[in-house]
């Protein structure tokens, strides 16, 4: 998915669904690809800030998670859904 095929109110559309972590716009785990991308372009030059701020939103999946359904939850499928994919190729 590139930029040019995808409009920023279209992008804009893909937040996260709580308690779930659901893409509200597409259903999918949430940052689904499109918000990937938003999040991308937004901290482009702060790539740092990124890993924080989706660290920060980790961390609330993971309570939302534990308060839901107590115990089911692996926080290396947190880290990596959340933070793995900001990390430079």
């Amino acid at each position: 998915m590139t930029s040019a095929s995808v409009s920023p109110a279209e992008l804009d559309r893909h937040v996260a669904a709580r308690p779930s972590w659901r893409c509200r716009a597409c259903a999918a785990a949430w940052p689904c690809p499109p918000a990937k991308l938003r999040l991308r372009q937004e901290y482009a030059h702060d790539r740092p800030a990124l890993a924080v701020y989706l660290c920060l939103l980790m961390h609330d999946a993971i309570a939302d998670a534990l308060r839901v359904r107590a115990g089911d939850v692996d926080p290396a499928d947190y880290f990596t859904r959340f933070i793995g994919w900001t990390r430079r190729r």
